[in-house]
């Protein structure tokens, strides 16, 4: 009996020592962190962000990159997150560099392609049917995706300020999507709506009848694409070189080609300060 117990005491003295090494954090097998990539664009046209996160985690994982990819819907979900976690790698609307001092913080380093061109459009649209104008918009109920303060001047000079508009005396309902602007207003949910070209292409072409029920008032100049950052000081110089060879040969790769290929992009380019 006597054996027994002490048997039983030496295993539970040895649980215990395992329990206590294991739980220091700065032990010779402590875990790997993973750094954080943060995408957010909610003008894309793909929606699917589930399996956009399981094919960019296996494209990182296949390249030895070790990076856990985090897409956002909701603008005050993903500025949050940026703000506590502190993500190595971000892509973002271009106009979100230049709030809150973003800019001192993320550094562009590649710019996406679309078209042979890396900007887009927007386009302002009320239904077919409608008697709208520019010049009757002001008490209007216009559907759009997010934008702050930044992106709301870009945005006054892109559109509005050419159409005799001050963005700041509109009324703007948000919505998670590009495409749910379009859906709100093809409903009757709201009056007008403020959607990408390339929005209204895709939808366009999965359901025609949806661009028989809308009308165009105006259009855009061109708008940056969003755009790949790091965060000064957040990266390995060697594996931001990874990650950039990675998207500038993607076309030579399956999987990198089928995630550029469901974001509508064709190529990368490197960015150049002016």
């Amino acid at each position: 009996m006597n054996r027994i117990k002490k048997c039983l005491s030496m295993i539970i003295a040895v649980l215990l020592m395992l329990c206590s090494l294991l739980s220091l954090p700065h032990f010779a097998g402590a875990a790997i962190t993973t750094a954080n990539f943060f995408y957010f664009n909610p003008d894309s046209t793909h929606s699917n962000l589930f399996s956009l996160k399981q094919m960019m985690d296996t494209v990182l994982a296949k390249s030895g990159i070790t990076f856990t990819f985090q897409p956002f819907t909701r603008f005050l979900d993903f500025d949050r997150q940026v703000k506590e976690q502190h993500p190595a790698l971000l892509f973002l609307p271009e106009w979100y560099l230049k709030q809150d001092g973003n800019d001192k913080k993320f550094k562009p380093f590649l710019i996406p392609v679309c078209r042979g061109v890396t900007t887009y459009r927007k386009v302002l649209l009320v239904a077919s049917d409608s008697v709208l104008t520019t010049e009757k918009l002001g008490n209007a109920t216009i559907a759009m995706t997010p934008v702050g303060q930044a992106g709301m001047t870009q945005l006054n000079e892109a559109i509005f300020k050419a159409n005799g508009l001050d963005a700041n005396r509109l009324k703007f309902i948000t919505t998670v999507k590009d495409a749910d602007a379009l859906f709100a207003l093809a409903l009757g949910q709201v009056q007008a709506a403020l959607i990408s070209q390339n929005t209204l292409d895709r939808v366009g072409k999965l359901n025609p009848q949806i661009l028989q029920n809308v009308k165009s008032l105006a259009v855009s100049g061109p708008l940056p694409m969003p755009m790949l950052c790091y965060a000064d000081g957040a990266i390995e110089v060697a594996e931001l070189k990874k990650i950039r060879n990675i998207l500038l040969m993607g076309k030579q790769d399956k999987s990198v080609a089928q995630i550029m290929e469901i974001l509508d992009i064709d190529a990368w380019h490197d960015h150049i300060t002016q």
